[in-house]
């Protein structure tokens, strides 16, 4: 992956942006650089500062994420919690080199200091359409350009060389603390107690000069007459090798001539340690920040350290972590397309619970629920009203002996023909179909059309907008590939090296024919990718629907329907990387070579086979969830003439292109639908696997009526 901004800097002097009435190249320096880079700069020169920022900073980093589909009740208790997703994905781990953690961590200390927090979004070079990378950027390195008609027309960067580099919407994100005289930049608490943090730092330097110049007040040397240069020159370097520094201070001076006139101080202007302590809480005040939580100590009890525990949470970290929030639910999740409408991320609450209250809360409610049950008041009633669920009692059920271990490979078979055995019909019959089954389909198996309803309408297939459920699967699709090569196949290649040298060094070749490697991680993360996209194609159809004024309401295939397909594609990929891995084993074994050095051969052909065939595996199986979705939604829609589509694929076969815009059932019969389509691409496809081929409903009231009756 190339580094942050480097694609955008290679070409910047072609570019010589400049905003409009700049008068030529921007110069950032202008706009105020120099301001906020003295904003940053306080935290290493203010102890306060820097105590403040790093707690605040740190503090944000310490909840768990979640990413969560959102309810139709608005409710959060009713979200459902997205285990796998690219967003959270790029959250997690938001480039190569930071953590989660160090991002935010990052990013809080601008916006504590300047008030304001950038972040770049890096897209990777294949993918375009998919951020990959997340970068903090330093504020005063960026502006926003400002638009009379959109508000904000994009931002420019400034490089540490000088150059400037025009940046679009979707490349940096910020989080500003709102400034009330500036709508584009933000206002941070350094900038209001600017003078106060100067006047705390000056205070210490006149501190350190006082005990470098001799921890004493200084004075005046008088002398009667006027000296020469080499007089005054030994006279000065006499005075400061026996009386200049804190090892010399206090020591009795002798003047041979002239002398010695004190200075005294008055009691104001040793007021030092004040004159700190007042710039110190200013500095706190304007952070709102509870002196505990520096470790100040002065009026400190037990009480109100756990007060001050409970403010740092509830008014600092929160709103801090509510900012975070709508950077990602109102920033991030927006760039991932369809695949992040209906997210958002929220985190668990940093606010320590009151332990006191709740357990005089539980045992007043424990009194009443006695005192009324004693009384002569029904159980269950006393629960429900004074608020305690109802608690029966139960048997314990003894903890299970740990299973015995299996063969791998043994229970991959078996969970697959299980999954087989139990799916629906339609899995069933589109995971046992033959090749050679599926080329016998022909127009003979397409019944005639209703009344009324045309066998072809290409112009009807062809208004029908796919567009957001093909920006759909390419953004699940890439974000799948991505994690699948860099966790799942890099486990795989470990087990099966490893595996390849212990049969090596066993002398029993033949057991490479049966290496395995374990594929249950592989078919949950594939599992969760296709219930993410079943979601979001059961809600094109009805967005679909709504374009022809229908309403329909979306029916996503349940976890158990789409299981079956994400074992057998994980158990699939996993034995093509085994088999290959014992071939390649096979053809070195025998030799000089011992069996590390083969398992480096092994690793290396493995890490270098091509990703082409994992994903047109993920390919298929995704846009198999996706035909299921939308012919499960189709199905529960009023009556209406479902047409073959075949457009999402980049080049259309012979086959493909003559069943486009043919009609093939109505959605009260879908038989014809699981026989052309079962649950993929079209059976007579010469792309296979490849084909991105679909179905669409076309809505006409009086064509569909004599179906619908």
């Amino acid at each position: 992956m190339r580094s942050l901004l480097g694609p955008v800097l290679n070409r910047v002097d072609s570019l010589n942006f400049a905003p409009p009435g700049s008068g030529g190249r921007l110069g950032l320096l202008g706009w105020g650089r120099s301001g906020k880079e003295a904003q940053m700069g306080t935290m290493s020169t203010s102890g306060t500062v820097f105590g403040i920022v790093n707690r605040a900073s740190t503090a944000v980093t310490s909840p768990t994420w979640h990413l969560y589909r959102t309810a139709e009740s608005g409710l959060a208790e009713d979200r459902v919690e997205v285990r796998r997703h690219a967003a959270l994905d790029l959250w997690n781990k938001p480039n190569k080199f930071m953590s989660r953690a160090r991002l935010m961590e990052a990013g809080q200390q601008h916006c504590e200091l300047t008030g304001e927090t950038s972040i770049f979004v890096g897209y990777h070079e294949r993918m375009p359409g998919v951020p990959f990378e997340l970068w903090p950027v330093r504020p005063d390195r960026v502006a926003p350009v400002p638009d009379p008609d959109e508000f904000l027309a994009g931002y420019v960067y400034q490089s540490p060389g000088g150059d400037v580099v025009p940046l679009g919407l979707e490349q940096m994100l910020q989080i500003l603390m709102p400034n009330p005289l500036d709508p584009y930049r933000g206002l941070g608490a350094v900038q209001a107690v600017m003078p106060d943090i100067k006047a705390g730092r000056y205070s210490a330097e006149w501190n350190m000069n006082f005990f470098l110049n001799g921890a004493e007040p200084g004075g005046i040397i008088e002398i009667a007459k006027r000296l020469g240069d080499g007089e005054f020159k030994a006279f000065r370097e006499r005075w400061n090798e026996g009386h200049k520094g804190v090892a010399n201070a206090h020591r009795v001076a002798i003047l041979t001539e002239g002398k010695w006139v004190d200075r005294k101080y008055t009691n104001r202007d040793m007021q030092f340690t004040e004159l700190r302590t007042v710039s110190r809480d200013t500095v706190l005040e304007a952070f709102g920040f509870p002196k505990g939580m520096l470790g100040i100590t002065e009026d400190l009890n037990l009480a109100n350290s756990r007060s001050g525990e409970t403010v740092f949470a509830k008014w600092l970290t929160v709103p801090r972590l509510d900012r975070w929030k709508g950077f990602l639910n109102n920033g991030l999740l927006p760039l991932f397309g369809a695949t992040g409408k209906g997210l958002e991320f929220d985190y668990d609450s940093p606010v320590p619970e009151d332990e006191e209250a709740e357990n005089a809360e539980r045992t007043s409610k424990a009194d009443a629920v006695s005192t009324y049950v004693a009384a002569g008041f029904e159980p269950a009633s006393v629960l429900e009203v004074v608020g305690v669920p109802d608690m029966p009692m139960r048997a314990v059920t003894p903890t299970p002996t740990p299973a015995a271990q299996v063969d791998v490979a043994a229970t991959v078979r078996e969970a697959v023909r299980a999954e087989l055995a139990a799916a629906n019909p339609r899995t069933a019959i589109a995971t046992a179909c033959t090749h050679q089954h599926v080329r016998n389909v022909d127009e003979t198996d397409i019944p005639p059309p209703p009344p009324g309803v045309p066998a072809e309408d290409v112009e009807a297939v062809e208004a029908v907008d796919l567009g957001p459920m093909q920006a759909a699967f390419l953004t699940a699709l890439a974000a799948l590939v991505l994690a699948w090569l860099a966790s799942i196949v890099v486990g795989w290649i470990d087990a099966l090296v490893t595996a390849v040298i212990d049969v090596i060094n066993s002398g029993d070749l033949a057991e490479l024919a049966f290496l395995s490697v374990d594929t249950a991680d592989a078919a949950n993360d594939l599992l969760d990718s296709m219930m993410d996209l079943a979601a979001s194609a059961a809600g094109n159809v009805v967005d679909e629907a709504a374009a022809q004024d229908v309403t329909v309401t979306p029916v996503v295939p349940k976890r158990a329907d789409l299981k079956p397909r994400a074992v057998t594609t994980a158990a699939l990929e996993g034995q093509r990387y085994a088999l290959t891995a014992g071939r390649e084993a096979s053809r070195m074994a025998g030799g000089d070579l011992t069996a590390d050095e083969i398992g480096d051969y092994v690793r290396t052909h493995l890490e270098e086979m091509s990703d082409a065939p994992t994903q047109t595996a993920l390919a298929g199986a995704l846009t198999g969830t996706q035909n299921i979705a939308r012919a499960e939604t189709l199905k529960a829609a009023p009556v209406g003439a479902i047409y073959a589509s075949e457009v999402l694929d980049r080049s259309t076969c012979v086959r493909c292109k003559e069943i486009h815009g043919r009609w093939i059932a109505n959605t009260d019969d879908m038989a014809t639908v699981w026989k052309l389509y079962p649950g993929s691409g079209y059976v007579n496809c010469l792309g296979g696997a490849r084909c991105r081929g679909t179905y669409v409903g076309v809505w006409r009231p009086a064509q569909t009526k004599e179906s619908a009756a």
